[in-house]
């Protein structure tokens, strides 16, 4: 029979899962379950140790899992998170599988809200979200200090049914909306179980301001700001052909790409979630009021970190759909 020295834990993110560690003197089955499917079953051969080691299984668990786009106040994330169940030789093993591509610094259970930062810089219209894993009943509350200071709080969402995922709206205006009072330089969210998230306002006026969303590090939606300038480049991939003798366009594939920056960098934590932008499967662009799909094509990532020196982000992008060229 097979001895499993070393296994995932009960719950944990998926890029941090541990590996199968099997002691077996004879070939080994592997399967792996989702939703009450097998998704994987393989046989392992013991190595010269009598060990079997399947590596990387929350890689392989990434794939059955995706974040969604929110809508409205609260959005639960049936696909982000799920239990699977691995079967070592008819030995069954569960463990709940929170989305994640890069290991993160901190374990599931020190992750309040599913972000690469804990504080983070907003801007009063600008559309903002936290998503975390809540239990049945527990509350999620905004607060602030006025000047005077006194504390302002409400509640901002409480999670009802089994344990999930949700995408909430934090923005400073539902904020706001919810606490009243008058001009806020920062707002907190915090959970019932511990744990918050710090919004530091910038309420400074720019000439313009392009705002940006994407499915961060967990794939769940983060947004970004840019107060730099935004710089466009023409581009022309149309087909031609000769008709009558003259060389025409028959086929019209303008091919823009836009070059944006930053501006202003306020704190190192900022640099965790512009990575993640950049490094995202998923992103948009907002532009009056709807969001368009693009593509990030090319990037200027420098963090540094010693002397602390904040140098702006500076990237790349052009709209996923062609058709939407002509919008900006």
């Amino acid at each position: 029979m097979s001895y499993i020295i070393s296994k995932p834990a009960a719950s944990g993110f998926a890029a941090a899962l541990a590996d199968f560690v099997i002691d077996s003197d004879k070939t080994v089955s592997f399967e792996v379950q989702y939703k009450g499917n097998a998704i994987l079953a393989e046989e392992y051969v013991p190595d010269a140790s009598n060990q079997v080691v399947v590596r990387k299984i929350g890689k392989f668990c990434n794939n059955a899992l995706w974040g969604s786009w929110p809508s409205g106040n609260s959005t639960v994330q049936t696909n982000q998170f799920g239990t699977f169940t691995f079967l070592v030789d008819g030995q069954t093993q569960s463990s709940l599988v929170v989305f994640s591509r890069t290991a993160p610094a901190r374990s599931l259970a020190e992750t309040p809200f599913l972000s690469s930062a804990q504080v983070k810089v907003t801007r009063p219209d600008v559309p903002e979200w936290v998503s975390g894993l809540f239990s049945s009943g527990e509350t999620v509350t905004v607060k602030y200090s006025d000047t005077d200071g006194k504390v302002h709080s409400a509640t901002l969402y409480t999670h009802s049914g089994s344990q999930g995922v949700v995408t909430l709206d934090c923005s400073y205006s539902r904020v706001k909306s919810l606490l009243g009072g008058g001009l806020m330089l920062a707002y907190q969210v915090v959970r019932q179980n511990g744990g918050l998230m710090t919004f530091c306002v910038d309420h400074s006026v720019y000439p313009q301001k392009f705002v940006f969303r994407a499915k961060n590090n967990f794939d769940v939606p983060e947004s970004v700001v840019c107060v730099g300038p935004v710089e466009l480049k023409g581009g022309d991939n149309s087909e031609t052909g000769y008709m009558f003798g003259i060389e025409r366009k028959f086929i019209i594939r303008p091919d823009d790409e836009l070059t944006a920056s930053s501006g202003h960098i306020f704190m190192q934590s900022e640099y965790r979630i512009w990575r993640d932008f950049l490094n995202a499967q998923e992103a948009q662009i907002q532009i009056e009021g709807t969001w368009y799909d693009i593509i990030i094509t090319k990037q200027n990532y420098t963090r540094t970190l010693r002397n602390n020196r904040l140098d702006s982000v500076e990237f790349s992008f052009r709209f996923a759909d062609p058709d939407n060229n002509g919008i900006l």
